[in-house]
């Protein structure tokens, strides 16, 4: 059986998304008519419930606010028609790969990468980007790193979408999400868990740059 996914909205899905990850249990609201992110009047006391419910509360919140971070700076890139996908070549692994896994049952696993195929109905610039790369399944997309986005705004800027101050605030904030957010507070359970700003990274950093990139994804 194949199971046909359409990727023509991939953009508009990865925005959805992003915004829905970052307004995680309303600590942070989106308000649609200011188009923009800001933190709840409440948000000290969610944060406290929060992990009064859950040891690792705030480890998920991050967790989850840092992938809505980078989902949206990929939708970004895509409605603008700058790629950075590339393909992951996954079948090989497969049962009938070059580079087929030595356990059985970890080798046909990839046997359903095989049985779904990409299709991009209406979206022109996005399906030609996936021919050229030669990607017919979806597990084959690798949109890249947070990193990888950060090392080009120069190509939004380039489109007029930030401006070169907004690219260098930009840059830095992704760096201090990366190094503290991302990479530790994410990826590792500490003793020490913070739910707020760390010398006012989330409301001065993150937010911010959340709102230029909700400005730039409209422009």
């Amino acid at each position: 059986m194949t199971i046909t996914q359409d990727f023509s909205d991939f953009p508009k899905a990865l925005h959805k998304f992003a915004i829905d990850q970052v307004t995680w249990l309303n600590i942070l609201e989106f308000d649609e008519s200011a188009y923009a992110i800001q933190e709840a009047s409440d948000a000290e006391q969610k944060r406290q419930l929060l992990l009064e419910n859950d040891p690792y509360g705030y480890w998920v919140w991050w967790l989850r606010f840092s992938t809505g971070f980078e989902a949206l700076i990929k939708s970004v890139f895509l409605s603008n028609e700058i790629s950075l996908i590339s393909k992951n070549d996954h079948l090989k692994k497969g049962v009938t790969g070059s580079e087929e896994l030595p356990t059985p049952e970890a080798a046909k696993v990839y046997g359903f990468i095989e049985a779904t195929r990409v299709l991009v109905s209406i979206n022109v610039w996005l399906q030609q980007e996936l021919t050229r790369l030669n990607i017919n399944h979806p597990y084959e997309i690798n949109t890249g790193t947070l990193g990888k986005y950060k090392n080009n705004l120069e190509r939004l800027e380039a489109k007029s979408k930030i401006s070169s101050a907004e690219r260098i605030f930009l840059k830095d904030a992704i760096t201090v999400l990366s190094d503290i957010r991302r990479n530790v507070d994410a990826h590792v359970s500490l003793k020490s868990q913070i739910g707020g700003s760390i010398n006012g990274d989330l409301s001065q950093l993150y937010i911010p740059s959340i709102n230029i990139l909700l400005l730039a994804y409209q422009r």
